[in-house]
């Protein structure tokens, strides 16, 4: 069932799907995509009983139109939908985007069961300047260098490592306008801040054994060294989009992380 709330500018559009389970996954996409790349672990997650709130981020899917985009402000839509829903318990689940949104979620606000994050840096640590400088300039780059359709193909191309992820990514990457990419875009770039993060639940960071995406593989091991104790795993034959291109293998790590996630909350209370 779709559901919405209005907030900044933006009518935030989420699905909820009711469940048994006492804690919530709470689904956060990736950039340019919307709440159906989740469609695979919603199935998987409603059969095994847990209820799920999959999100469309703001300039994106059924959260559209938006004059402005942040990764802080999409957290905050995340509080603003978990203030309004109330569950017992929640883990979130971000992808590329969405895993910028869900640290930045853990940096403001805290409180939940579990953090997976899947393709994508940590957000809060110290980076080189020319990262942080291709990345300030990656939007003029692409306004300037690529036509729209080409850029489109480009950015669906290079998230998945499978032709049906590729379809799939593909056809969401048709239904954003050139405009609104950018936008989003814009505020994607100013994510990154060098502050004290820590995590105050399990942390699980996946990412595709082929994902090429920016310097992704680069910092898997700088996960380890700023937050000890957080589990790495990688997903073999995926890209980008793991979710997408081996959702049997991510169905199964998220399933372990919920069920590891549930039993530190049953000795915690």
């Amino acid at each position: 069932m779709e559901k919405h709330i209005s907030r900044e500018g933006c009518n935030i559009a989420y699905e909820y799907v009711p469940g048994s389970r006492p804690v919530t996954v709470i689904l956060v996409h990736g950039y340019g995509l919307h709440r159906a790349m989740w469609r695979p672990q919603v199935e998987f997650l409603r059969s095994e009983g847990y209820p799920v709130i999959n999100i469309d981020v703001r300039g994106h899917g059924n959260s559209r139109p938006t004059g402005k985009f942040s990764v802080k402000l999409a957290a905050e839509d995340i509080h603003a939908v978990i203030e309004a829903e109330r569950p017992e318990h929640y883990l979130l689940c971000g992808l590329s985007m969405g895993a910028f949104a869900v640290q930045e979620y853990a940096f403001l606000f805290g409180d939940a069961a579990g953090y997976m994050l899947t393709g994508v840096t940590p957000l809060c640590i110290p980076y080189p300047a020319w990262e942080k400088t291709l990345l300030a300039y990656s939007g003029p780059i692409m306004k300037h260098f690529y036509s729209w359709p080409r850029l489109k193909k480009a950015m669906s191309k290079g998230c998945a490592f499978t032709k049906p992820a590729s379809l799939c990514v593909g056809r969401m990457f048709e239904e954003i306008e050139q405009e609104e990419f950018l936008v989003s875009w814009a505020g994607f770039t100013t994510c990154l801040h060098e502050e004290t993060l820590t995590f105050d639940a399990p942390l699980l960071v996946t990412a595709g054994e082929q994902d090429t995406r920016g310097t992704i593989k680069k910092h898997l091991a700088d996960w380890h060294t700023h937050y000890p104790g957080c589990i790495v795993k990688t997903i073999s034959n995926a890209g980008h989009v793991a979710n997408l291109d081996q959702p049997e293998q991510f169905n199964e790590l998220l399933l372990s992380f919920i069920t590891a996630c549930e039993s530190a909350r049953s000795r915690l209370s």
